[in-house]
């Protein structure tokens, strides 16, 4: 029965090898260890290194080539590419991972924010069109959620339910569009806050913020459900620049550093 057991457990085992192997090499591309334009190790040389076998060292390749950060060419082997122009918005959060150098993290991360606020202004606006009531309701829910937490400094269930929040608004579009655009977005949001809790910002306005937002759906005012966007996350990134600015690497290594009471969640 062990054997049997241990048998069973073989394919995750080595699926967790390949994730770890596909996370280690990412991570010396993302680093500059590994250049565009350089070859890796053949298979056989590489599988030696890692200490499993070609099946699974394959499968770390395919998924280093499914994140556009390999290319496979037959008679070339691997080559490594060019992720600042290969890459899409699933490699923010482990580009930061990766430390880079602390002024071009400060840029990467600068330049998506208004992208962001274009997205979900965008969605607001469709929100306050497409919403049904059961819709309004769970936001209305989520809300009142977030701004007992937000009175109560409870960063945990702010930082949870703020995702929850912006998929309940991406869900009251309909759009199945929206939801395509929006999900790297909220998916690399997640991850990078995971990753750089000091980028968390809760700005004093949040409350009022999710009520305008909220009300503006549920009467249809695209404009106000807009305009409520735009003022909040300008407010938002001001700090957030400030925070860059700062220097996002010292923060990164710098755990036990408190953030400003007003500006950042303890």
């Amino acid at each position: 029965m062990a054997m049997a057991s241990d048998d069973s457990e073989l394919p995750s085992r080595l699926s967790n090898l390949a994730d770890a192997i596909f996370e280690d090499l990412r991570t010396k591309i993302l680093r500059g260890q590994l250049q565009p334009g350089e070859r890796l190790l053949g298979e056989r040389e590489l599988a030696t290194d890692y200490g499993t076998n070609r099946n699974t060292l394959r499968e770390a390749v395919r998924k280093l080539e499914q994140a556009k950060l390999v290319t496979v060419r037959h008679g070339r082997g691997v080559i490594v590419c060019n992720f600042r122009r290969t890459g899409t918005l699933e490699l923010l959060s482990p580009y930061l991972k990766a430390g880079p150098d602390g002024s071009e993290a400060a840029r990467v991360v600068a330049d998506i924010l208004e992208p962001r606020v274009l997205l979900l202004e965008h969605a607001t606006r469709v929100a306050a069109r497409q919403a049904i009531p059961d819709d309004v309701q769970r936001l209305r829910e989520l809300s009142v959620l977030l701004i007992n937490a937000f009175h109560g400094r409870d960063a945990a269930v702010v930082a949870q339910g703020s995702q929850r929040w912006l998929d309940a608004l991406v869900d009251s579009t309909h759009s199945v569009a929206i939801r395509w655009i929006a999900n790297p977005f909220l998916e690399a949001l997640r991850q990078t806050l995971e990753r750089v809790p000091a980028l968390w910002i809760l700005e004093s306005t949040y409350p009022d913020h999710l009520r305008e937002v909220v009300d503006a759906v549920a009467t249809g005012d695209e404009d106000s459900a807009a305009a409520s966007t735009r003022r909040y996350y300008a407010k938002v990134d001001a700090h957030l620049v400030t925070l860059l600015k700062l220097g996002l690497s010292a923060q990164k290594h710098s755990p036990s550093r408190t953030p400003a009471k007003d500006d950042a969640m303890p």
